[in-house]
């Protein structure tokens, strides 16, 4: 992590001088969360606020300062802000009383314990913040095809996690398994950790293809990670490996054949470069036979030494080897018998050579024309940008000789280093801005010299790709020298995945391999669940200018197999810079696949109204393929278990509809309809749970605990006597008032009847909700003796009325009527309701 210099002490301490100057006093209250987590790449906040007594904040009193352990990272004060790149605070919300720290892209070095310190002169007040960084583990089961019957061992590698602690269990059909042994941690570069779990399987294990089942704890999941694999059986291959003759020919043909394997891929590679390999050929007994041949040329090279064969399957921990041992040819077989008359007169001939030069060796001082032998130049694999050494050893030198070395590149131009020139770093020979530098070690045994000498460069494939090294030995006036070309320097390429839609609905795959050199690579694409199968692809090549290559690889596959979460796709690509095969696999439950769907919060009705339907609705969109599995699920007020919804009078849930996009996507718009009732739905809380292949866990959204209403009815006004007696049903919450007016003859100047003549009862109704009896004593006996009109109002109140609701009654010769639309209607008598058991609800 960066941090930014703190100012001058000096300065910092003149400044707070100045603020206890200004202000005399003060209060500051400062406060931070205990702790902060966040996971690594993430942007993350610290939280810090205060407050001070007197607001608002004065900004010539204050001063902000954060540190992360002794160190300072951000300062804010009158003369500006200092901060680094990754460290900000918003300076909008200071004078608001917010401080809080943002950190970006964090890291695992970005964990500890942060102090905010705030300055309001003249008081100061600090406190502390631990930030804890996780990364989540990545949990990915090495598939194999296993032998049946057979005891055999599975690896579970678990990478990318901080901190350290994680707990592997391994399952069988979700039963536990307890053979499994816990390989050594160890540490990325990053500061994460990757640690590798083995199981042990019997064969009892095996039986029946149960799932085994890879399940990682770690402190940043919620829920275990795991990865799953499906037992399948296959056979191991049986190998033979002979030699055979081409008529007429002195080429030998050796012959590697794999035989009665299952299932079908296998890799057939020889030790030596040069294989042609035929494709797979099934026998008549269901097993798999494929052949690997390679040419030897006997006048190319010697025959003497081994030659291997590997062969690679699903079924085999370690590839099978057979070797052949290489003899040289008898060479009375090899040659025909006219050339025999010529090997005779050339072998006398070289005989008497031979004594005539024994006599001119005795004659002659022996030192003279005693002989010294130099190997070829020898070099290990040659990388474009790694350092590589040449070397080239003398032997048996009558003399200390002399090492020149010389590097001459494709248009002439030559360049030789000795053992005599400055050998410091740096100081070394250039040829196309590249250093060259040289080693020679001596040693001397009974008089003769031995010598090892090395050239250390590092090659670049756009400049010597063409170069060509001698290393000369001089001794004794003899020279000899040997000769080597750069044509062999390797390019590792580097690899890119992309991933697209076709408008058919294909996933369409493109490996890129970029700047690699030599040109020649192999590609080879496969899909399937446990074993894989191989696909058809294409490649493109293009040249680069700097003389390394790029392909690029593209394989279609019917997105309907990403339904499965155990499909995979695996490329895998060979070149001549790499030890062995490298790949990339892929399926719908990595966290790179770039189709997994984005969840809306759900759309809540305005208000929820009692005996009425309420609809819920949530967005689903971007996932591919379109296999959404959406359920509904319904939290008790209250409670914490989840029940599941499932349609019935009560709840409606409409057919999913899933739209394709234009890119190639599916979106959809789940629903869920409810009859709601004040009783069951009042603080219920529905959840709308999402799954899909692409994801490794659940999406929710929640409404959030529910809130009904129940709209007032009034279902009846009647006359018992001098009362007015109106019944209100059907609303909630309970809370409702009812007010009743009265007025002369004129319908004007109402004036309020008081409350000793009005007589209210509540009562609860089954269905949760509430109605209400409301006796309004409409005549005394001042009122009997008025042969004038009498005119009421009565007005309902509650949560769910806007406007509130109002009836208008007139008493006309001691009989009540009900005033609508210009019309009255005479109220009927009041007959008391059959008795129910039922009590009036106190009212709070």
């Amino acid at each position: 992590m960066e941090y930014c210099v703190t100012g001058k002490v000096l300065g910092f301490l003149s400044f707070f001088l100045l603020l206890l100057l200004l202000q005399q006093c003060s209060s500051l209250e400062v406060t931070v969360p205990s702790s902060q987590s966040s996971l690594i790449g993430r942007d993350v906040l610290l939280p810090c606020t205060f407050r001070v007594d007197n607001p608002p904040v004065n900004p010539k009193f204050l001063a902000l300062l954060w540190h992360f352990g002794d160190k300072e990272v951000l300062r804010y004060d009158t003369k500006g802000k200092v901060s680094s790149p990754r460290i900000s605070i918003d300076e909008k919300l200071i004078l608001e009383g917010n401080a809080s720290l943002s950190l970006s892209n964090v890291t695992i070095s970005d964990g500890g314990t942060y102090r905010c310190s705030v300055i309001y002169s003249p008081d100061t007040q600090q406190k502390e913040i631990r930030l804890h960084i996780h990364a989540v583990p990545e949990v990915a089961v090495a598939k194999r095809t296993l032998i049946k019957n057979q005891g055999t061992s599975l690896h579970c590698s678990v990478t990318h996690f901080y901190p350290q602690s994680i707990t592997v269990t391994w399952l069988r059909n979700g039963k536990l398994l307890a053979n499994s042994v816990l390989g050594p941690l160890h540490q990325n570069a990053d500061g994460t950790f990757r640690q590798n779990s083995t199981l042990t399987l019997t064969p009892s294990d095996t039986l029946n293809n149960p799932e085994i089942v890879c399940q990682v704890q770690h402190e940043s999941l919620a829920t275990p990670r795991q990865d799953s694999y499906k037992v399948q059986y296959g056979v191991p291959p049986s190998v033979q490996v002979y030699s055979a003759k081409i008529n007429g020919l002195p080429e030998q043909v050796l012959v590697c054949e794999a035989a009665q394997f299952q299932p079908e891929p296998v890799q057939i590679k020889w030790i030596l470069n040069g294989k042609i390999a035929e494709d797979p050929r099934k026998s008549k007994d269901g097993g798999f036979k494929k052949g690997s041949y390679y040419l030897m040329n006997p006048m190319t090279g010697s025959q003497e030494g081994n030659i291997s064969c590997e062969v690679e399957h699903e079924t085999l921990l370690h590839p099978i080897t057979e070797t052949l041992q290489l003899r040289q040819e008898d060479p009375e077989r090899k040659y025909p018998v006219r050339n025999m008359l010529a090997a005779i007169f050339l072998t006398v001939l070289l005989t008497g050579a031979g004594i005539t030069a024994a006599l001119w060796y005795f004659i002659f001082k022996l030192k003279y024309f005693q002989r010294f032998w130099v190997s070829h130049i020898h070099r290990s694999q040659m990388l474009d940008g790694e350092k590589v050494t040449l070397y080239c050893v003398a032997s048996d030198c009558p003399k200390d000789p002399q090492v020149i070395w010389t590097v001459e590149e494709n248009d002439g131009k030559k360049m030789e280093i000795t053992e005599d020139e400055p050998q410091a770093e740096g100081e070394g020979k250039k040829l196309l801005d590249q250093e060259f530098s040289v080693r020679t070690d001596r040693t001397e045994t009974d008089g003769r010299h031995n010598v090892t000498s090395s050239l250390s460069f590092t090659p670049d494939v756009s400049k010597h790709k063409e170069m060509s090294v001698f290393c000369k030995f001089v001794c004794d006036g003899k020279a000899k020298e040997e000769q080597i070309h750069c044509s062999f320097i390797l390019l590792k390429p580097k690899d890119s995945m992309k991933l697209s839609l076709s408008e058919s609905g294909e996933v369409l795959s493109c490996l890129t391999l970029r700047e690699f050199y030599p040109r020649e690579i192999q590609i080879r694409w496969s899909c399937g669940v446990g074993h894989y199968q191989q696909l058809e692809s294409n490649g493109k090549t293009t040249t680069n200018s700097g003389s390394s290559f790029n392909i690029e690889s593209e394989c279609k596959l019917p997105g309907h197999l990403f339904k499965d979460p155990g499909f995979k796709v695996r490329v895998t690509w060979n070149h001549r810079s790499s030890d062995g095969e490298e790949s990339r696999e892929f399926s719908a439950w990595d966290p790179e696949f770039p189709w997994c769907p984005w969840m809306e919060e759900i759309i809540n009705p305005d208000t929820l109204i009692h005996r009425k339907e309420g609809k819920f609705q949530c967005k689903i969109w971007g996932y591919f393929p379109d296999a959404l599995e959406v359920e509904w699920l319904r939290r008790e007020a209250g409670g914490k278990e989840l029940f599941s919804v499932c349609p019935s009078e009560k709840y409606k849930i409409p057919e999913m509809e899933q739209k394709r996009e234009a890119d190639g996507t599916f979106s959809c718009t789940v629903s869920l309809i409810v009859s709601v009732s004040a009783i069951t739905e009042q603080g219920a809380e529905f959840i709308c749970q999402v799954g899909h292949p692409s994801l490794r866990e659940l999406l929710k959204r929640s409404t959030g605990a529910l809130r009904v209403r129940g709209v007032p009815v009034m279902t009846n006004i009647t006359q018992k006597d001098r009362h007015i007696i109106m019944e209100i049903d059907q609303f909630y919450p309970q809370n409702i008032e009812v007010t009743w007016h009265r007025a002369g003859k004129e319908r004007k100047d109402y004036k309020k009847i008081p409350d000793a003549d009005i007589h209210n009862e509540l009562y609860e109704n089954s269905d949760g909700s509430y109605r209400l009896t409301s006796t309004c004593e409409g005549m005394n006996l001042v009122d009997k003796m008025n042969p004038f009109d009498v005119y009421f109002t009565v007005k309902v109140q509650h949560e769910t009325l806007n406007p509130p609701m109002r009836k208008e009654l007139l008493r006309d010769k001691g009989v009540y009527y009900l005033l609508s639309e210009g019309q009255k209607r005479p109220l009927s008598k009041y007959t008391d309701p059959a008795p129910n058991n039922e009590e009036p609800v106190e009212r709070n």
